[in-house]
């Protein structure tokens, strides 16, 4: 009832701001919450890209302070629902007013697991980094929240060329912080520096290192648990920030057979991230030995040649698990070079020409090579560019595959072959990569809309899916999707893997209407293939494995 009179009065203007402050020492919760509500309501509201409208009517000085209690409460209130309310106000604040308000209310150690509390309070925090970096660095300092300070830590070292003194700060303040807190930092910071090649290293960078390296080893030694990634990130930034003796013992753990196989996975992949002059050597030194070469072939596809090629190719045999050979493969599809010598050894037999699919066919078709495109066309096949074949193909395929040819299929069989050709992309029943759609939801009862989709997926392709076409400096091509964008980066995600590459690396990027899933997944199937694969789709649930 109290609400219900609350709410008429507001809505006949009889509730004026002295009364609405007064209810935010009132006994009952909701008024109190309902308090800040209709006293910030007509406060201007950040739009969807953070930028907040300036006040149409009254100062935002007017508000100061009102703000001052809204900061008091956030130190004192009890209620979560409160503090929920106060933390939604700080999209309605002037971005440089925000960081006192946070501050207090990340400082609350029982919201700890309040995630949804948290991300408010970021998306408060947002466009107050921009103005304010070195008061944002200080709420990250005094949170009690891993995302929050997370992600304050991220938004800030994006801007470590711009505003080094922020990330500076919070490094400063983070350095005698418990390592829970300091791995938050860190895993903030990789996660913006990402794909960067090299970065200023802040004045503060050694002695926050050091310390967190000692915090580290003190907590294992103690038995407290430590996440692992910790101790590869610092590793990993040092690096990045051009310390050379971390490169140097980085290059030893990976050469180091004794050494452990994940531990040494990581070492070189960061060697590679590193591009050190001998980063060839390393990797020709490292491609023939399982689990370890899916890597060392990522670093060569960085030298072009067709004797580069020729190690990729020939080590092939050694790339134990499929998902492996694909990798090598991938590689050999990111230059011409590299394309010619994989057709030769199909040709040959020393390839199965099963291992190149559709997808790679279309990236070599990519390089618009006449001589290339016709290697491939004798070697692989053709990839259907006619409209009016496909749909003579989906004419056919309708007849074949008739409503008793789909009873008799063997559905096991057809979900093998989804998980073997489809799975990397798409997601069904809850297993599956996210490349393309979900297609648990979708219309796969109906076989036109199956037959379709696969046969001409780019007939009609939504804007996120469409292919991007990135050719870098030093020669390779990426295909696949923009998945994220920074000033400094792209991230470019296709079947088998997310890269992130600087723009400067880049040459240009040619987008698309195709979609990212190519033509021509039919072609490799045997007739029996498809009927399953078919009928495994248009069933309504999941079936066994067999």
């Amino acid at each position: 009832m109290k609400l219900r009179a609350l709410w008429t009065l507001f809505s006949l203007r009889a509730a004026d701001g002295e009364f609405l402050r007064g209810l935010l020492r009132h006994e009952n919760e909701h008024l109190r919450t309902w308090a800040i509500r209709l006293l910030t309501d007509e406060w201007p509201l950040d739009t969807v890209m953070g930028r907040r409208p300036a006040r149409a009517d009254t100062a935002d000085a007017a508000d100061a302070e009102l703000v001052k209690e809204f900061v008091g409460l956030a130190r004192t209130e009890k209620s979560g629902l409160v503090r929920l309310a106060l933390a939604s106000t700080l999209q309605r604040l002037p971005p440089e007013n925000r960081t006192e308000l946070a501050a207090a209310l990340v400082g609350r150690s029982e919201d700890v697991a309040e995630e949804n509390l948290a991300l408010l309070v970021w998306y408060g925090l947002i466009p107050a980094a921009d103005v304010v970096p070195l008061e944002v660095a200080k709420v990250a300092t005094a949170s009690q929240w891993p995302t929050t300070r997370r992600l304050i830590a991220r938004r800030l070292a994006e801007d470590i060329e711009k505003h080094p003194a922020a990330i500076n700060a919070l490094l400063v303040g983070a350095a005698a912080k418990p390592v829970a807190f300091q791995a938050d930092i860190v895993a903030g910071i990789a996660q913006a520096l990402n794909g960067w090649r090299r970065a200023t290293k802040p004045a503060a960078w050694e002695t926050f290192a050091a310390n967190a390296t000692a915090a580290t080893s003190a907590s294992a030694a103690s038995g407290v648990a430590v996440t692992p990634a910790l101790a590869t990130r610092l590793r990993d930034l040092s690096i990045l920030f051009g310390d050379g003796r971390a490169l140097d013992d980085v290059k030893a753990l990976a050469l180091d057979p004794k050494a452990d196989l994940a531990a040494r996975k990581a070492a070189l992949h960061s060697i590679v991230e590193a591009r050190p002059a001998d980063l060839r050597e390393v990797c020709e030194r490292l491609l023939r030995v399982r689990f370890l070469n899916p890597v060392a072939a990522r670093g060569l596809a960085l030298f072009d040649g067709a004797d580069v090629g020729e190690l990729i190719a020939t080590a092939y045999g050694t790339f134990f698990h499929p998902s492996e050979r694909d990798v090598a493969i991938d590689v050999l599809v990111t230059r011409p070079a590299f394309a010619r010598v994989l057709l030769s050894y199909i040709v040959v037999g020393k390839i199965p020409r099963r291992a190149l699919t559709a997808f790679h066919a279309r990236q070599i078709r990519s390089f618009g090579d006449p001589a290339l495109m016709k290697q491939l066309s004798e070697t692989w096949g053709e990839l259907r560019d006619s409209s009016v074949e496909r749909q003579a193909a989906i004419a056919n395929w309708k007849k074949e595959f008739t409503p008793a040819a789909l009873a008799a299929a063997n559905k096991s069989a057809g979900r093998a072959t989804f998980t073997l050709l489809c799975a990397a992309c798409h997601t069904l029943y809850g297993e599956g990569g996210n490349l393309g759609p979900d297609l648990t939801g979708s219309g796969r009862d109906n076989l036109d809309y199956l037959l379709e989709n696969i046969v001409d997926p780019s007939a009609v392709v939504p804007a996120d899916y469409r292919i991007s076409v990135v050719r870098m400096k030093d020669g390779r091509t990426l295909n696949g999707f923009i998945a994220a964008r920074t000033e400094k980066t792209i991230t470019v995600r296709s079947m088998t893997e997310t890269q992130t590459v600087e723009r400067a690396e880049i040459e240009k990027i040619e987008e698309s209407t195709q979609s990212v899933m190519p033509e021509g997944l039919f072609d490799a199937l045997t007739s029996e293939q498809r009927r399953d694969l078919l009928a495994y789709l248009m069933h309504p649930t999941q079936v066994p494995v067999k």
